[in-house]
């Protein structure tokens, strides 16, 4: 679906006057033009020019997954968007449980960005998809991340990248672009892959590869306090066999301090059988639990709905516990004519309470008057906008501190000035502000939409309160009620 605000394009075609201008062939190559870098082409000829295998510049091809683009004519006007400082982002573009209020989210604050720019330049933003879809190509989630980030750093010189929205992803992504092969260092910034693997995957200082979550370390040692709070003593941890899954599969069991037993699953399609065999294996189930763990919504939808028609779940006995991915909008929408029997079974955790916040009061209202989607149908959507602004944020220490130049270590560093000095909120009229603090070379302190945004200058990893959630009916309907935990 198309939003507002940005939309699917192809790869741009070069206009028959520009190309008499240029002097160059209009078929795909710039054939007087050598080149020692794609960003020499970018430079002399805009955007959508890459300096190919025989060191002349060449049209790119465009990929189908990176079609999003805002602002909407960026592809069909290379000359225009010349000195345009182009972001990516990698998210999941399923309709109706894909990641569209991130998508929108990250659009939001390059928008608001652009009311000032940085300099004379703007910045520009192109959504790629990994969805795994056979109408698109037969690439897996990891194999399509992979390719859009490899053709938003090497085609469009992408200097910094907001997401994947997942740990695996995530983790696959950095690896990729920290080869030789892909000579542009690129910054990324992920709002929700809170793997604690993730922590050490980048030693250098300032890393690149920053998140706006904290880590699942947090969050494990959380969901096995609420489940000792809730006189649990026996529990079962069903998680998916990822990246994500692992990382906070061990967490809880390290923090647990009664019985508990892991139990992987690799595939979506064995989670129904999982949850026959879970009834089946508990027959009396006296302070017990089962742990739910996946890094999507259509994963803990699928557990749901099947444990709605197993009575073993309905039992008051039994508590089902789900880490952060499930504090979303659409669990209850997709769920509620199946499993609302099982709602007063459900708990869960997810790291902060962004809703009381002003800075996301500001951030909700303005993105509700811009998108047709709500703000609050997607749980990491702060912490999205948060992640693209401190994109923003690097690429204008990197413009002050770089000869103006946007680089993705440059912009690395720029993230280690914020967390100490005068407090900013994350929001469009700080903005310039802070250009003139890191014009001055003055480190600041950023108040986010998703939190404070406080980082540790050993692990570059932020913290936060956690909320405990529950499902409690709402007029006919269901919603979230939340509690936060203290620090």
């Amino acid at each position: 679906m198309q939003h507002l605000l940005s939309r699917r394009v192809g790869a741009p075609a070069l206009s028959a006057a520009f190309a008499a201008a240029l002097g160059c062939s209009a078929v795909s190559n710039v054939d007087y033009a050598p080149c020692s870098s794609s960003a020499d082409c970018r430079s002399a000829f805009g955007l959508g020019y890459a300096c190919g295998e025989q060191q002349l510049c060449e049209k790119s091809e465009g990929f189908e997954r990176c079609e999003e683009v805002f602002p909407v004519d960026l592809f069909e006007a290379p000359d225009k968007y010349r000195d345009v400082i182009v972001f990516g982002s990698l998210f999941d573009h399923t309709e109706g449980t894909g990641d569209r209020v991130l998508v929108n989210s990250a659009t939001l604050a390059v928008m608001e960005a652009n009311m000032s720019g940085l300099g004379d330049r703007s910045f520009a933003i192109v959504h790629c998809d990994y969805q795994e879809n056979a109408k698109i190509d037969d690439l897996t989630a990891e194999q399509a991340a992979v390719e859009a980030a490899k053709y938003l750093v090497d085609q469009l010189g992408a200097p910094a990248i907001v997401g994947p929205g997942t740990s695996g992803l995530a983790e696959a992504v950095y690896k990729e672009l920290a080869k030789s092969a892909h000579a542009e260092r690129t910054l990324i910034v992920s709002p929700s892959a809170t793997s604690p693997s993730l922590t050490e995957i980048d030693t250098d200082r300032p890393g690149l590869f920053w998140r706006t979550a904290p880590p699942d370390s947090l969050l494990g040692a959380k969901l096995a306090q609420y489940m000792e709070d809730e006189v649990i003593t026996d529990a079962v941890v069903v998680y998916e066999g990822n990246t994500y899954g692992k990382g906070l599969a061990i967490e809880l069991q390290k923090n647990f301090e009664d019985k508990i037993e892991l139990d992987e699953y690799q595939d979506p399609s064995e989670i129904p059988s999982k949850v026959v065999e879970i009834a089946n294996q508990n027959a009396t189930p006296d302070n017990f639990a089962i742990v739910f763990i996946a890094s999507d919504v259509a994963q803990v939808t699928s557990f749901l709905n099947a444990a709605g028609a197993n009575a073993f779940y309905a039992d008051p006995e039994v508590k089902i516990f789900f880490g952060d991915t499930a504090y979303n909008q659409d669990v209850i929408k997709l769920t509620q004519s199946k499993a609302a029997a099982l709602y007063p079974n459900v708990r869960g955790v997810f790291p902060g309470e962004p809703t009381a916040r002003k800075v996301f009061q500001f951030f909700n209202t303005t993105y509700d008057a811009t998108f047709p989607e709500k703000a609050t149908d997607s749980s990491y959507a702060s912490h999205t906008y948060d992640a693209t602004w401190l994109a923003i944020y690097g690429a204008a220490w990197s413009y002050f501190q770089n000869d103006q130049k946007i680089e993705g270590p440059a912009m690395a560093e720029g993230l280690t000035k914020i967390s100490a000095g005068e407090t900013y909120d994350v929001v469009s009229t700080t903005w310039n502000g802070i250009k003139t603090a890191f014009k001055s070379k003055r480190s600041i302190n950023v108040s986010g939409a998703s939190g404070e945004l406080d980082y540790d200058p050993m692990t570059e990893e932020t913290t936060a309160p956690v909320i405990r959630w529950t499902i409690v009916p709402d007029g006919g309907g269901f919603q979230f009620d939340t509690v936060m935990e203290e620090m």
